[in-house]
């Protein structure tokens, strides 16, 4: 179909019955768990987790603490349940979406032990020497493109971090992603085009 008017209208009728009878359920929900308390709970446990420094044991109990909060949003109570102009159903409802993103985001976290960007554990820090510069890496690439690398022309210690960054590429340079499938998210990865910008490490001093 090439515009709105050349799709049957029984598909926007199918999908306008489905999203009623969707928010009819919510608006049912009557437990004793405030969704806006819920939403603050997962919020705060998010930040103090899973943002940039990431530690395993951390990633894990947080999950662990999603999977608990998906069991409570079925517990939620709908404090407004009126039809017009009420936001309380649709947070609700995004609620729910925004429980399963942070399963994704957590889960995905979790799998990746690297030290780079926004997934950075400590743990698996590839101790980049102090005097590092990371166009070094650059001429270290060009001379593995070129069939050889002239060890000497690095110091021991520079070559040594660059050989662990390299295969460090080849293990997490790639994209996560996620379907949701038995429940939950599954993860996969699909590599990067690196055709048009080569990585290389990054200096923040």
């Amino acid at each position: 179909p090439e515009a709105a008017d050349d799709v049957p209208e029984k598909l926007f009728t199918e999908a306008t019955k489905q999203w009623q009878e969707k928010y009819a359920e919510i608006k049912k929900l009557s437990g004793n768990e405030n969704p806006y308390a819920l939403h603050r709970e997962m919020a705060e446990e998010m930040i103090s987790n899973v943002l940039i420094v990431r530690e395993n044991s951390k990633l894990q109990a947080t999950l662990n603490k999603i999977d608990e909060f998906e069991e409570r949003w079925k517990n939620v109570n709908c404090v407004d349940t009126t039809d017009w102009s009420n936001p309380v159903p649709s947070f609700i409802n995004q609620l729910r979406n925004m429980i399963q993103l942070s399963k994704i985001i957590t889960k995905g976290a979790l799998m990746r032990d690297e030290f780079r960007g926004s997934h950075y554990k400590p743990e698996f820090d590839l101790n980049q020497p102090d005097d590092f510069r990371p166009d070094t890496y650059l001429v270290f690439e060009k001379q593995k493109a070129a069939g050889k690398v002239n060890e000497e022309d690095f110091a021991p210690e520079h070559l040594a971090y660059m050989k662990r960054f390299a295969e460090n590429n080849k293990k997490w340079l790639k994209s996560t992603i996620a379907i949701f499938k038995n429940g939950g998210p599954e993860i996969t990865y699909e590599d990067v085009d690196e055709s048009l910008i080569a990585p290389r490490p990054r200096k923040y001093d």
